[in-house]
């Protein structure tokens, strides 16, 4: 028993310092969702505004890609992030200081540092870890969004205690990623040199190649898809359905921590099973049931169908991340297929927001809005059918 309690100590001390930075990656981006309504009146934003605000971060995931090879000249994942996260903080703060031209500009900033913490995370965990890729990705994708789902129940109530409104929902999170960048920068203060080895972009790899790791591609970028363009709506639609802002956004939150909670185990125990289709299937399939009864109910069993959704999603994030490491032999080929799953996955994610709100504007109806995204559920449940086999693409 001491024995197991000392590895599990010390895989939380290796593992700490993408814990702390997993504190500060979801949680600026999810607090838009919660927030539109009142920016909307603040600024007298449309819709395609801003839907075109939330998918920013998701447009820079997947245009990062372009810089990953430059970036990499920097030296080390631990180098690498140290950057990444001190240029979190500055897009942060400037974000919520700089009115509404930097409310979009340092947008870009934001998701820009994410997206190379986003590429850099799962090769850090190859290079340090490589036998505990399932625990490290559960923990830090389960922190990410435990903080996500916090930023999105606080975010109203902070906006409406003074005047400084949306502003002050932002604060926490500009200390905590401060606070964060300085851990960063003096860990790694000291770090000796390293060579540095040539990268490729992901479009010269063996994995642009392989038809397996274009539907991991399909995978990733499905289910990140459905999230963002649920998590920037969902508290909307929840106000037609008999709630005010600040309690579905409350519910949308606690719905969310409850299914990150319930997701943190799941890669570990996803990664015992060579063949993985049944469970990923299962899964997706689970998620599209739950939007398909939110967009058909209303009340308190909404709750019960929030958590159904919540808990899919983030079982299916950390175990797409997984799938990374797990069909890949070397740190470099984890990047690579990292990269290559989240540039253009996320290119695709990043029209979730403007696909709902589009269908709502044509339909008039929030629920056939749910309804477009339980379609998107369905080809996910389609293409689990090929990532689920056991198989190395390089």
């Amino acid at each position: 028993l001491n024995s197991g309690v000392s590895r599990l100590k010390s895989k939380l001390v290796l593992g700490a310092p993408i814990f702390l930075v997993a504190l500060s990656m979801r949680a600026g981006i999810n607090l838009i969702g919660p927030l539109i309504p009142i920016l909307k009146e603040y600024f007298g934003l449309s819709n395609l505004q801003l839907s075109i605000l939330a998918g920013i971060p998701l447009l820079c995931f997947s245009g990062s890609s372009l810089l990953m090879r430059f970036i990499g000249r920097f030296g080390s994942s631990n180098k690498i992030i140290k950057f990444a996260i001190s240029a979190l903080f500055f897009g942060l703060l400037f974000r919520a200081t700089t009115g509404l031209p930097g409310l979009f500009i340092f947008s870009f900033l934001i998701g820009i540092a994410i997206a190379v913490m986003n590429y850099e995370i799962p090769a850090w965990i190859k290079e340090h870890a490589p036998s505990d890729t399932g625990f490290m990705t559960g923990i830090y994708s389960t922190v990410m969004g435990l903080c996500g789902g916090l930023a999105m129940a606080i975010a109203v109530p902070l906006a409406q205690l003074n005047s400084w409104s949306w502003r002050l929902s932002m604060v926490p999170w500009i200390v905590l990623a401060g606070i964060t960048a300085l851990y960063w920068n003096f860990r790694n203060k000291n770090e000796a040199a390293i060579a540095i080895v040539p990268t490729k972009p992901f479009w010269k790899t063996e994995a642009f190649k392989n038809p397996i790791a274009w539907a991991m591609v399909a995978y990733f970028g499905l289910q990140s898809f459905t999230y963002y363009a649920t998590a920037t709506w969902l508290p909307t639609i929840l106000t037609t359905k008999g709630f005010t802002l600040s309690h579905a956004a409350l519910w949308v939150s606690i719905s969310g921590m409850i299914g990150s909670a319930i997701g943190l185990a799941a890669p570990h125990y996803v990664d015992k099973y060579a063949d993985k289709r049944k469970i990923l299937i299962i899964n997706s399939s689970l998620i599209a049931l739950g939007f398909a009864l939110i967009a058909l109910q209303s009340g308190p069993i909404l709750f019960i169908w929030l958590c159904f959704t919540n808990i899919g999603m983030s079982i299916n994030f950390p175990v797409a991340l997984m799938l990374a490491g797990t069909k890949s032999r070397t740190p470099e080929s984890t990047r690579n297929l990292s990269t290559m799953m989240q540039s253009v996955g996320y290119l695709l994610a990043a029209t979730g927001p403007a696909y709902v709100g589009s269908v709502f504007d044509l339909s008039g109806s929030w629920n056939i809005a749910i309804f477009a995204v339980v379609f998107i559920c369905i080809l996910q449940v389609l293409v689990s059918r090929v990532v689920g086999k056991e198989s190395i693409i390089n």
